[in-house]
């Protein structure tokens, strides 16, 4: 499948005003990847649906990452900053608070709200594989391959 790629990195205080839609995809997304030395959080968006119809593959990396909380799977994603409230109140319930921390609220169908804090945030889609490694993220020799941890 030859597909274009995209491809989002924010980084900088400007992309980040409190209240923002960042991100937003109808596709189920599942935790695919979180590496604690590097601080790296990646969601996926198979390239296979469930009728096994190949499309592009969406990755969704956060990083470095210094709190999460998340579900394993989302279905439907919307990624915004936090409001100063919102913001406020998670960084007091996880006990971080360092200067360039962003707080990203995960929404899904259903009203489920989660959060990461972490520095940047960026999505890549692309024609990869779900086993293939992430245009994103940096993950040891197989650690986008889930068959190596699931049955």
């Amino acid at each position: 499948m030859e597909t274009e790629t995209t491809q989002v990195w924010l980084n900088s205080d400007a992309h980040f005003a409190p209240g923002r839609e960042l991100f937003r995809s109808a596709r189920e997304f599942s935790v695919w990847a979180y590496t604690v030395s590097h601080g790296q959080l990646l969601l996926r968006s198979r390239s296979l649906d469930r009728e096994g119809v190949r499309r592009t593959r969406i990755d969704v990396l956060f990083k470095p990452v210094r709190a999460v909380k998340t579900g394993i799977t989302y279905d439907s994603l919307t990624i915004r900053c936090a409001t100063d409230e919102e913001r406020r109140r998670i960084l007091a319930d996880t006990g971080h608070a360092r200067r360039g921390d962003r707080v990203l609220l995960l929404e899904t169908a259903g009203g489920r709200r989660d959060h990461v804090v972490a520095g940047a945030f960026g999505w890549s889609e692309d024609g990869g594989g779900d086993a293939e490694p992430s245009r994103l993220a940096f993950l040891a020799a197989g650690g986008a391959d889930p068959s190596r941890v699931l049955p």
